[in-house]
């Protein structure tokens, strides 16, 4: 006689059901475990024909439990849907990720677990194929990962069921930047209406499409002070800038003859893109084919570059100008510490005057 086993140690078995065809009662050909979880039964085929090869299943089914592992049953289920929708449901926390359309199209229907390397790579060639470049493809990768990263937290995933993410090259980071010489000549050239705006992008390394956004309600009473709130960053979290020093100092001197309307948006932007195109081409800091309509040159993303650089150079500690352009990483924020020759020459020279020094100590 077989003997009962001890309460809360499983089972194994073989499951009996009616045949479809014939209507008769068989027996399954593969042993089931049974092992609680909590409150509930977990059932789960052991794809074993041996009884013991399905102990020693249960065995680990057992131990993955003891040690907090999500069982291998409920994480068969969890389909690219429910870990999409719950980390999108974060999006209050992740501003500006970029669309999920791609990933809904490829992905859509699949069990995660099924999502292999080899499965990412197929991703990969696909989107290339539909002419996406690899670095528009790596951050759909980083979404995805941060969505099974996200659910193994929520241990509705296991480490071991989190796949490696072959990544494609990251795109070079864009050179563009503009001396303050430059700047004065640019600045002056522009249309009066649009140098608020011009001064406030280029001293501060804030992003267009928040300065758009920006309201009067942002700003102090005596205009000393601009509170970007956290839906209008691209980190999600709130930045007050000073209108403070040579630059900002002229913003803040307009922004007082104004007339303030709450809710309405502060700065004109008012023909930029034109005014921007023509004022560059004419400077010789970009080129406008007229026929073509189109432009290459300097743009106002530059701008991020040039405060960031501007920052570093003046003496302004780490933290603050990272504070200041709202960077949370060292990395991105590295990216637009945009390096010219005139740097790598200065630096150079200092280190020349530098070993010049300690020989003759």
């Amino acid at each position: 006689m077989e003997e009962k086993r001890a309460y809360g140690s499983g089972g194994v078995a073989k499951l009996r059901y009616r045949d479809k065809k014939t209507g008769n009662m068989v027996e399954s050909r593969y042993y089931y475990i049974f092992y609680r979880v909590g409150n509930r039964q977990v059932r789960e085929s052991s794809k074993k024909t041996d009884s013991r090869e399905a102990e020693a299943l249960l065995q680990q089914r057992l131990g993955e439990y003891g040690l907090g592992i999500t069982p291998q049953q409920d994480v068969n289920g969890v389909k690219y849907e429910e870990i999409r929708n719950a980390w999108h449901a974060d999006l209050e926390n992740k501003p500006h990720v970029g669309t999920l359309a791609h990933l809904d199209k490829f992905f859509g229907g699949m069990r995660v677990v099924s999502i292999s390397s080899d499965t990412l790579r197929r991703f990969i060639e696909t989107r290339r194929k539909q002419g996406a470049a690899d670095a528009t493809i790596r951050r759909n990768l980083v979404m995805l990962r941060a969505m099974m990263n996200q659910a193994r937290k929520e241990k509705r995933l296991r480490m071991a069921d989190i796949p490696y993410f072959p990544m494609p090259k990251d795109s070079q980071p864009r050179r563009g930047f503009i001396q303050p010489a430059d700047f004065g000549k640019l600045l002056a050239a522009m249309p009066k209406n649009l140098r608020p705006l011009i001064s406030f992008l280029y001293f501060t390394g804030c992003r267009l499409g928040a300065a758009k956004q920006i309201t009067w309600d942002m700003v102090s009473s005596d205009c000393s002070e601009i509170n970007l709130p956290g839906e209008i960053t691209k980190t999600g979290e709130a930045i007050t800038l000073p209108l403070a020093g040579a630059g900002l100092d002229t913003v803040a001197a307009a922004l007082k003859k104004q007339f303030r309307v709450a809710g309405q948006p502060v700065f004109d932007t008012v023909n930029l893109r034109g005014a921007w195109v023509k004022t560059c081409g004419a400077l010789g800091l970009g080129v406008f084919d007229k026929k073509t309509r189109t432009y290459h040159g300097l743009t106002i993303h530059d701008f991020r570059r040039s405060a960031v650089r501007n920052l570093i150079r003046a003496g302004v500690p780490r933290g603050t100008a990272m504070a200041i352009s709202g960077h949370k990483t060292e990395h991105v924020f590295e990216r637009y510490n945009v390096q010219s020759t005139d740097d790598l020459r200065d630096a150079l020279i200092r280190v020349g005057q530098y070993a010049k020094i300690s020989k003759r100590a």
